[in-house]
């Protein structure tokens, strides 16, 4: 008689809790019900602000709910991230997870406020970012060679401006590979970088080409060299690396997608089917080449499996830099 009580006290509890889990799971079938944000660790106008801003368009169409971008910059990134991870594991606020936060944040300091492999679940990629290195436009180096013959010339005499640990990293590679070494001067962004530029109180700069172009073209800075496989469109007058004859250099900086780690595995997977359908749209394909920035059409499992060996690599680099953890 008193097992057959305990079974039956065992059953009620399982038949309570049924509603709850009938719910959440009706929740998330139903996804999304309510609008999206895409947080962006970056300012306004930035190129991983143009992406977000183009593919929220395309998630509100395709998944019926408005799609809005938030941007959270500063912080080498820091906030964004951490305000993704401090939002309900529901998969309606999403990351615009750049290389910086996701990646290069990892060979440079020493404790982060979040844990860029463990806190994060991958959606997808987006786009591969190029780099541009410019320099004043009163500068004597009129060519990436000259360049590179000074900083070989008098090492440590040449210095350059960074705002992120996408282009520290990117410079840093560029000095390594070209055999010359140069000082690094620190910024809070890229306004600043260019206005010191402009100013001459730097030498150059590896910078995003998106915040540097119309700078370039109105002749106030002169541009060098450009990463990637192809010129840039907007700057179609300057060589690429392998061009001018120097070493390529990969993926200088890309963003792409993710959630909290802990969002539920099917509401993931929709907002994979989606950005991959995005991704792979004739429209999306044109305004990536408008932009000069190539589509990166990983897949969650692919993005997964890149973050690992992109930490490794800008680790190496910032080992063979001797950069000091901060």
């Amino acid at each position: 008689m008193r097992q057959t009580i305990v079974a039956f006290h065992f059953l009620l509890a399982a038949l309570a809790g049924l509603p709850a889990h009938a719910q959440a799971q009706t929740q998330t079938q139903e996804w999304p019900t309510k609008p999206i944000k895409l947080v962006v660790p970056g300012p306004p106008g930035n190129s991983s602000d143009i992406y977000a801003r183009y593919v929220a368009g395309r998630m509100t169409a395709l998944l019926g709910q408005p799609t809005t971008v938030e941007n959270r910059a500063g912080g080498n990134g820091f906030i964004g991230a951490t305000a993704v991870t401090q939002a309900p594991a529901d998969g309606y606020t999403v990351f615009i997870a750049g290389s910086s936060p996701m990646a290069q944040n990892v060979a440079l300091f020493k404790s982060m406020p979040y844990d860029p492999v463990k806190d994060f679940r991958w959606i997808s990629g987006i786009f591969e970012g190029k780099a541009v290195l410019v320099v004043p436009a009163k500068s004597p180096y009129n060519t990436v060679q000259e360049l590179v013959a000074a900083g070989k010339a008098s090492p440590g005499r040449l210095n350059y401006g960074s705002y992120a640990a996408a282009y520290r990293l990117s410079t840093e590679w560029f000095n390594q590979a070209n055999g010359i070494q140069s000082t690094y001067v620190a910024y809070k962004g890229a306004p600043q970088v260019t206005t010191d530029l402009i100013g001459g109180q730097i030498d150059f700069a590896m910078v995003d080409v998106v915040a540097v172009a119309p700078l370039v073209q109105g002749g106030q800075l002169r541009a060098l060299v450009v990463t990637g496989d192809e010129r840039h469109p907007q700057l179609p007058r300057v060589p690429t690396l392998q061009e001018a004859g120097l070493p390529a250099y990969g993926k200088s900086a890309w963003v792409s997608m993710a959630v909290r780690a802990d969002t539920a595995a099917p509401i993931a997977a929709k907002l994979t089917a989606t950005m991959m359908k995005i991704l792979a749209e004739p429209e999306m394909k044109r305004f990536a080449d408008q932009q000069g920035a190539p589509i990166l059409a990983y897949d969650d499992k692919q993005m997964t499996q890149f973050q690992v060996s992109e930490i490794d690599k800008y680790k190496k680099i910032a080992a063979s830099a001797r950069i000091p953890l901060e």
